[in-house]
Protein backbone atom coordinates (compact mmCIF):
# COMPACT_ATOMS: atom_id res chain seq x y z
CA UNK A 1 0.00 0.00 0.00
CA UNK A 2 2.65 2.20 -0.14
CA UNK A 3 1.72 4.11 -3.37
CA UNK A 4 -1.37 5.85 -1.72
CA UNK A 5 0.71 6.26 2.05
CA UNK A 6 3.93 7.38 0.72
CA UNK A 7 4.16 9.82 -1.88
CA UNK A 8 0.61 11.09 -2.31
CA UNK A 9 -0.28 11.88 1.00
CA UNK A 10 0.56 15.39 1.24
CA UNK A 11 -1.37 15.71 -2.28
CA UNK A 12 -4.80 14.65 -0.21
CA UNK A 13 -4.35 17.13 1.96
CA UNK A 14 -3.65 20.04 -0.65
CA UNK A 15 -6.95 19.57 -1.51
CA UNK A 16 -8.41 20.45 2.06
CA UNK A 17 -9.30 24.33 2.61
CA UNK A 18 -11.97 26.26 3.24
CA UNK A 19 -14.96 27.81 1.18
CA UNK A 20 -14.89 31.08 1.37
CA UNK A 21 -14.58 32.69 -1.48
CA UNK A 22 -11.23 33.49 -3.06
CA UNK A 23 -11.33 37.54 -2.70
CA UNK A 24 -12.37 37.03 0.85
CA UNK A 25 -9.50 35.09 1.81
CA UNK A 26 -6.52 36.93 -0.16
CA UNK A 27 -7.86 39.96 0.77
CA UNK A 28 -7.35 39.58 4.52
CA UNK A 29 -4.06 38.30 3.55
CA UNK A 30 -2.36 41.00 1.24
CA UNK A 31 -2.67 44.21 -0.61
CA UNK A 32 -1.65 43.00 -3.96
CA UNK A 33 -3.55 44.31 -6.58
CA UNK A 34 -5.58 42.06 -8.72
CA UNK A 35 -8.21 41.62 -11.73
CA UNK A 36 -11.65 40.70 -12.38
CA UNK A 37 -11.75 39.74 -16.09
CA UNK A 38 -15.35 40.17 -18.12
CA UNK A 39 -15.70 38.25 -21.34
CA UNK A 40 -17.32 41.35 -23.92
CA UNK A 41 -18.67 38.81 -25.72
CA UNK A 42 -18.68 35.12 -27.22
CA UNK A 43 -14.97 34.42 -28.43
CA UNK A 44 -14.72 34.17 -32.05
CA UNK A 45 -11.40 32.74 -31.93
CA UNK A 46 -9.45 30.84 -29.53
CA UNK A 47 -7.34 32.48 -26.92
CA UNK A 48 -3.62 31.59 -25.49
CA UNK A 49 -3.89 33.24 -21.99
CA UNK A 50 -0.17 31.89 -20.85
CA UNK A 51 1.34 33.61 -18.50
CA UNK A 52 -1.87 36.13 -17.56
CA UNK A 53 -1.65 34.81 -13.92
CA UNK A 54 -2.21 36.73 -10.28
CA UNK A 55 1.73 37.37 -9.97
CA UNK A 56 1.91 39.08 -13.66
CA UNK A 57 -0.77 41.37 -13.28
CA UNK A 58 0.54 42.21 -9.90
CA UNK A 59 1.01 46.19 -9.42
CA UNK A 60 -0.57 46.85 -12.50
CA UNK A 61 -3.99 48.91 -13.38
CA UNK A 62 -6.85 48.06 -15.15
CA UNK A 63 -5.17 50.03 -18.00
CA UNK A 64 -1.94 48.61 -18.31
CA UNK A 65 -4.03 45.11 -17.88
CA UNK A 66 -6.19 45.64 -20.80
CA UNK A 67 -3.25 47.13 -23.48
CA UNK A 68 -1.53 43.32 -22.68
CA UNK A 69 -1.27 41.80 -25.83
CA UNK A 70 -2.76 37.89 -25.79
CA UNK A 71 -2.82 35.24 -28.87
CA UNK A 72 -6.09 35.69 -30.33
CA UNK A 73 -6.89 33.38 -33.68
CA UNK A 74 -4.05 33.79 -35.75
CA UNK A 75 -2.68 37.19 -34.51
CA UNK A 76 -2.40 39.18 -31.09
CA UNK A 77 -5.16 41.87 -29.58
CA UNK A 78 -5.05 43.59 -26.45
CA UNK A 79 -6.57 42.25 -23.51
CA UNK A 80 -8.96 44.85 -22.92
CA UNK A 81 -10.50 43.75 -26.70
CA UNK A 82 -11.60 40.54 -25.30
CA UNK A 83 -12.47 42.00 -21.59
CA UNK A 84 -14.05 44.47 -19.46
CA UNK A 85 -10.88 44.98 -16.53
CA UNK A 86 -11.71 45.24 -13.32
CA UNK A 87 -9.63 45.95 -10.00
CA UNK A 88 -10.16 43.84 -7.25
CA UNK A 89 -8.30 43.82 -4.01
CA UNK A 90 -5.92 40.12 -3.35
CA UNK A 91 -3.37 37.81 -4.40
CA UNK A 92 -6.16 36.29 -7.19
CA UNK A 93 -7.90 36.35 -10.59
CA UNK A 94 -11.85 36.37 -11.31
CA UNK A 95 -12.29 35.21 -14.73
CA UNK A 96 -15.42 34.66 -17.14
CA UNK A 97 -15.50 31.43 -18.82
CA UNK A 98 -15.62 30.38 -22.64
CA UNK A 99 -14.45 27.01 -23.68
CA UNK A 100 -12.36 28.54 -25.95
CA UNK A 101 -10.16 30.17 -23.72
CA UNK A 102 -6.76 28.28 -23.56
CA UNK A 103 -3.75 27.68 -20.98
CA UNK A 104 -6.17 29.02 -18.36
CA UNK A 105 -3.74 29.39 -15.53
CA UNK A 106 -0.85 27.89 -17.10
CA UNK A 107 2.65 28.36 -15.14
CA UNK A 108 0.54 29.30 -12.26
CA UNK A 109 2.94 29.41 -9.09
CA UNK A 110 1.41 31.32 -6.52
CA UNK A 111 -2.29 32.66 -5.69
CA UNK A 112 -5.61 31.73 -6.97
CA UNK A 113 -7.59 31.96 -10.22
CA UNK A 114 -11.37 31.58 -10.37
CA UNK A 115 -12.98 30.87 -13.52
CA UNK A 116 -16.86 31.80 -13.65
CA UNK A 117 -17.48 28.65 -16.59
CA UNK A 118 -15.85 26.63 -19.02
CA UNK A 119 -12.34 26.97 -20.12
CA UNK A 120 -10.61 25.35 -23.13
CA UNK A 121 -7.76 22.95 -23.56
CA UNK A 122 -4.44 22.86 -20.88
CA UNK A 123 -5.78 24.91 -18.25
CA UNK A 124 -3.28 24.76 -15.09
CA UNK A 125 -0.36 22.96 -17.47
CA UNK A 126 2.86 23.12 -15.80
CA UNK A 127 1.54 24.79 -12.58
CA UNK A 128 3.75 24.83 -10.07
CA UNK A 129 2.19 26.30 -7.28
CA UNK A 130 -1.67 28.59 -6.31
CA UNK A 131 -4.94 27.26 -6.88
CA UNK A 132 -7.03 26.93 -10.08
CA UNK A 133 -10.92 26.80 -9.71
CA UNK A 134 -12.82 26.20 -12.50
CA UNK A 135 -16.52 26.42 -12.05
CA UNK A 136 -18.02 24.66 -15.27
CA UNK A 137 -16.00 21.96 -18.13
CA UNK A 138 -12.24 21.89 -18.63
CA UNK A 139 -10.86 20.85 -22.06
CA UNK A 140 -8.43 18.39 -23.11
CA UNK A 141 -4.81 18.37 -21.19
CA UNK A 142 -6.42 19.34 -18.04
CA UNK A 143 -3.49 19.63 -15.61
CA UNK A 144 -0.56 18.59 -18.08
CA UNK A 145 2.82 18.56 -16.83
CA UNK A 146 1.19 19.91 -13.07
CA UNK A 147 4.31 19.94 -10.85
CA UNK A 148 2.38 21.38 -7.73
CA UNK A 149 -0.54 23.14 -6.63
CA UNK A 150 -4.05 21.91 -6.67
CA UNK A 151 -6.97 22.31 -9.54
CA UNK A 152 -10.71 21.87 -9.10
CA UNK A 153 -13.36 21.37 -11.49
CA UNK A 154 -17.02 21.21 -10.98
CA UNK A 155 -17.97 19.69 -14.50
CA UNK A 156 -16.41 17.75 -16.57
CA UNK A 157 -12.89 17.53 -18.10
CA UNK A 158 -11.51 16.06 -21.62
CA UNK A 159 -8.43 13.59 -22.64
CA UNK A 160 -5.38 13.47 -21.07
CA UNK A 161 -6.49 14.74 -17.35
CA UNK A 162 -2.24 14.99 -15.48
CA UNK A 163 -1.00 13.91 -18.99
CA UNK A 164 2.43 15.16 -20.46
CA UNK A 165 2.35 17.91 -22.55
CA UNK A 166 3.89 18.76 -25.73
CA UNK A 167 7.33 17.52 -26.39
CA UNK A 168 7.82 16.07 -22.78
CA UNK A 169 8.30 12.53 -22.28
CA UNK A 170 6.12 12.45 -18.44
CA UNK A 171 2.98 13.97 -17.11
CA UNK A 172 2.25 15.38 -13.92
CA UNK A 173 4.78 14.83 -11.27
CA UNK A 174 3.41 16.40 -7.97
CA UNK A 175 0.02 18.78 -6.99
CA UNK A 176 -3.62 17.54 -6.28
CA UNK A 177 -6.33 17.77 -9.28
CA UNK A 178 -10.41 16.86 -8.51
CA UNK A 179 -12.72 16.91 -11.16
CA UNK A 180 -15.98 16.56 -10.20
CA UNK A 181 -18.00 15.11 -13.58
CA UNK A 182 -16.82 12.43 -15.33
CA UNK A 183 -13.03 12.60 -17.59
CA UNK A 184 -11.97 11.62 -21.16
CA UNK A 185 -9.43 8.88 -22.37
CA UNK A 186 -6.20 8.72 -21.03
CA UNK A 187 -6.32 9.87 -17.54
CA UNK A 188 -2.84 10.34 -15.80
CA UNK A 189 -1.06 8.73 -18.98
CA UNK A 190 2.83 8.50 -17.65
CA UNK A 191 2.18 10.27 -14.37
CA UNK A 192 5.01 10.20 -12.29
CA UNK A 193 3.58 11.59 -9.02
CA UNK A 194 0.33 13.62 -7.56
CA UNK A 195 -3.13 12.89 -7.12
CA UNK A 196 -6.26 12.71 -9.45
CA UNK A 197 -9.98 12.54 -8.00
CA UNK A 198 -12.51 12.17 -10.02
CA UNK A 199 -16.33 11.87 -9.11
CA UNK A 200 -17.92 10.40 -12.29
CA UNK A 201 -16.67 7.77 -15.60
CA UNK A 202 -13.08 7.70 -17.02
CA UNK A 203 -12.42 7.02 -20.70
CA UNK A 204 -10.50 3.94 -22.19
CA UNK A 205 -6.70 3.70 -21.40
CA UNK A 206 -6.34 5.34 -17.93
CA UNK A 207 -2.99 4.84 -16.15
CA UNK A 208 -1.21 4.39 -19.53
CA UNK A 209 2.93 4.13 -18.35
CA UNK A 210 1.52 5.31 -14.79
CA UNK A 211 5.04 5.31 -12.66
CA UNK A 212 4.11 6.36 -9.65
CA UNK A 213 1.11 8.80 -8.27
CA UNK A 214 -2.27 8.04 -7.29
CA UNK A 215 -5.91 8.00 -9.33
CA UNK A 216 -9.38 7.59 -7.69
CA UNK A 217 -12.53 7.05 -9.66
CA UNK A 218 -15.77 7.01 -8.43
CA UNK A 219 -17.75 6.10 -11.72
CA UNK A 220 -16.82 3.87 -14.35
CA UNK A 221 -13.19 3.03 -15.50
CA UNK A 222 -12.63 2.54 -19.40
CA UNK A 223 -11.08 -0.42 -21.42
CA UNK A 224 -7.85 -0.86 -21.66
CA UNK A 225 -6.76 0.88 -18.32
CA UNK A 226 -3.10 0.20 -16.97
CA UNK A 227 -1.02 -0.30 -20.11
CA UNK A 228 2.74 -0.24 -19.23
CA UNK A 229 2.24 0.41 -15.41
CA UNK A 230 4.97 -0.04 -13.31
CA UNK A 231 3.89 1.73 -9.93
CA UNK A 232 1.48 4.08 -8.30
CA UNK A 233 -2.28 2.99 -7.48
CA UNK A 234 -5.44 3.07 -9.12
CA UNK A 235 -8.40 3.55 -6.39
CA UNK A 236 -11.83 2.11 -7.94
CA UNK A 237 -14.96 2.16 -6.70
CA UNK A 238 -16.09 -0.53 -8.67
CA UNK A 239 -14.55 -3.52 -10.88
CA UNK A 240 -12.76 -2.50 -13.86
CA UNK A 241 -14.41 -3.96 -17.25
CA UNK A 242 -11.27 -4.76 -18.61
CA UNK A 243 -7.72 -3.67 -17.57
CA UNK A 244 -5.12 -3.74 -20.46
CA UNK A 245 -3.37 -7.90 -20.16
CA UNK A 246 -0.63 -8.16 -17.22
CA UNK A 247 -2.63 -7.53 -14.40
CA UNK A 248 -2.87 -10.58 -11.38
CA UNK A 249 -5.48 -10.86 -9.03
CA UNK A 250 -4.36 -10.60 -5.74
CA UNK A 251 -8.01 -11.33 -4.00
CA UNK A 252 -9.35 -9.23 -1.47
CA UNK A 253 -7.56 -7.90 1.31
CA UNK A 254 -7.42 -5.66 4.36
CA UNK A 255 -5.71 -2.10 3.90
CA UNK A 256 -5.65 -0.55 7.24
CA UNK A 257 -4.12 3.06 5.17
CA UNK A 258 -7.33 3.19 3.34
CA UNK A 259 -9.14 3.73 6.69
CA UNK A 260 -6.64 6.06 8.17
CA UNK A 261 -6.53 8.16 5.02
CA UNK A 262 -10.51 8.05 4.90
CA UNK A 263 -10.39 9.69 8.48
CA UNK A 264 -7.71 12.54 8.23
CA UNK A 265 -9.07 13.39 4.20
CA UNK A 266 -12.57 13.86 3.89
CA UNK A 267 -12.60 14.32 0.54
CA UNK A 268 -11.62 10.60 -0.77
CA UNK A 269 -13.89 9.00 1.56
CA UNK A 270 -16.62 11.33 0.01
CA UNK A 271 -15.35 10.71 -3.36
CA UNK A 272 -16.70 7.28 -2.90
CA UNK A 273 -20.18 8.01 -1.23
CA UNK A 274 -18.68 7.61 2.37
CA UNK A 275 -18.36 3.92 1.88
CA UNK A 276 -14.32 3.90 2.28
CA UNK A 277 -13.03 0.88 4.42
CA UNK A 278 -9.75 -0.97 4.51
CA UNK A 279 -11.24 -3.92 2.10
CA UNK A 280 -10.17 -3.89 -1.16
CA UNK A 281 -9.90 -6.16 -3.92
CA UNK A 282 -5.77 -6.02 -5.18
CA UNK A 283 -5.01 -6.49 -8.80
CA UNK A 284 -1.24 -6.06 -9.10
CA UNK A 285 0.78 -5.17 -12.44
CA UNK A 286 1.45 -4.20 -14.90
CA UNK A 287 3.33 -7.36 -15.24
CA UNK A 288 4.24 -7.25 -18.97
CA UNK A 289 5.91 -4.58 -18.40
CA UNK A 290 7.94 -5.68 -15.07
CA UNK A 291 5.10 -3.36 -12.82
CA UNK A 292 4.14 -3.78 -9.24
CA UNK A 293 1.64 -1.20 -9.56
CA UNK A 294 -1.80 -1.65 -7.90
CA UNK A 295 -5.70 -1.47 -8.52
CA UNK A 296 -7.72 -1.21 -5.45
CA UNK A 297 -11.40 -2.18 -5.97
CA UNK A 298 -13.08 -1.04 -3.04
CA UNK A 299 -15.84 -3.69 -1.21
Amino acid sequence: MAPVAGGASHEWASLRGGTEPPHRRSAGRCRMSSHRLIPRAPLAARVDLTGITPAALAGLAAGEVARLGVPFGAGTVPLGDLFHVEPEAGDFLLLGGDPRLDFVGAGLASGEIVVDGPVGVHAGSGMSGGRLVVRGDAGDDLAAGLEGGRIEVTGSAGANVGGARPGDRQGMTGGAVRVAGAVGRRLGARLRGGLILVGGDAGPQAADGLIAGTLAVAGALGAGAGRGMKRGTLLLASPPASLAPGFVDAGPQDFIMLALLARRVPELAALFGGRLSQRANRLVGNRLAGGEGEVLVLQ
